[in-house]
């Protein structure tokens, strides 16, 4: 029961995932993104949806067959061509929000999980990171660094933001997929990337 729950967690809070539950969460944010028409907000959203999730997930099954790779990349050096795959996506989404001259924080944002995901193939080709909790950590740090930019009161979104990294951790470790170190890193290295590039933008 407790690994069919770590597996359900560990899907529903998937990596490619994430960037679009966190653009979601940032268009209701208090930020000046809400001032977007729904057809605005609608707009960004399909854009980076199909940028960083549909795509990847529809391309990478026929990557993984031509390369041999398991669908569980449990060796680091399997996670190297996907992750750069990804982040050639990533980088047409940016293109794409930026011809359609979307908010800044928007391509910013686009901008700050290419370069997370960027960071995560850099290092696999000598260590395995949590892939997750990258995207966790990133998660975190780009709301605690809006937080800061607009003076906003985030204290509901980041407490679910925190509470789903624990329950992410928690899943990767019951499964076995990752070492505490691989979590921590992946965690403590998604955020520091995101919350400095947000931060400063």
């Amino acid at each position: 029961m407790q690994d069919f729950f770590a597996r359900t967690v560990s899907i529903l809070l998937h990596p490619l995932i994430m960037p679009a539950v966190g653009l979601l969460l940032l268009l209701n944010s208090g930020t000046y993104l809400e001032f977007l028409t729904f057809q605005q907000k609608r707009a960004i959203f399909l854009i980076l949806f199909l940028g960083t999730a549909i795509l990847p997930l529809t391309l990478m099954p026929v990557i993984m067959l031509q390369r041999r790779i398991a669908p569980e990349m449990s060796h680091h050096r399997d996670r190297v061509m996907p992750l750069f795959i990804t982040v050639i996506f990533y980088a047409f989404t940016w293109h794409m929000l930026t011809r359609l001259n979307a908010p800044s924080l928007v391509n910013m944002y686009t901008i700050t999980a290419a370069s997370t995901v960027l960071a995560c193939a850099l290092v696999s080709f000598r260590w395995k990171i949590s892939l997750h909790m990258a995207a966790q950590g990133a998660l975190a740090g780009v709301f605690l660094a809006t937080t800061f930019r607009f003076s906003l009161n985030m204290q509901l979104f980041l407490a679910l933001i925190f509470l789903a990294g624990g329950i992410t951790g928690w899943a990767r470790l019951t499964l076995k997929a990752h070492t505490p170190a691989q979590v921590y890193a992946g965690y403590l290295g998604g955020f520091a990337i995101a919350f400095l590039i947000m931060f400063s933008f």
